[in-house]
């Protein structure tokens, strides 16, 4: 499993595989994760601004020339009531392909930018993950994460 940093020429397929995150999770929550009229064109001016910042951390997978996911984290400080003992890495879009592949593509995938974040200083990485995602739920608690918060949405009647 080929993993490599994402360039420019990547942001449409990463954006594509985060179109379908984003209706699976909509299925599990369809109020909070309704998606937006124009998302993928948002995103995919997200993920092109993203490529050119100096502390994100952009990795793909690729086999056969196609990619089957991809991993985003950004170096940030943590919030000013936390003091994990510096800089944090930041996960929220990831994604792979295949949801069998969670253990391999999904694994590698979090190990290399999780060692790059490293690197640059970061102390702790913060995944973002559906309570629904069993298969990314599963990856994350073989990788030693662990739940810190959950969020609780309703409609305001």
């Amino acid at each position: 499993m080929p993993l490599r940093k994402a360039v420019e020429g990547d942001i449409e397929a990463i954006a594509l595989l985060a179109a379908q995150k984003r209706k699976q999770y909509e299925r599990y929550q369809p109020v909070f994760h309704k998606e937006g009229e124009k998302a993928l064109e948002l995103h995919t001016s997200f993920l092109k601004d993203s490529l050119s910042k100096e502390n994100t951390l952009v990795w793909v997978s690729e086999s056969g020339g196609h990619l089957n996911g991809f991993i985003i984290g950004a170096i940030v400080n943590a919030p000013p009531v936390y003091a994990p003992g510096g800089k944090i890495c930041f996960v929220d879009d990831f994604m792979v392909e295949n949801p069998g592949s969670w253990g391999t593509v999904g694994r590698g995938l979090l190990e290399k930018v999780m060692e790059e974040a490293k690197g640059r200083g970061a102390v702790l990485a913060n995944v973002v993950c559906g309570p629904l995602d069993q298969p990314k739920r599963d990856l994350l608690a073989g990788t030693h994460f662990q739940v810190a918060s959950e969020w609780h949405v309703r409609n305001i009647d």
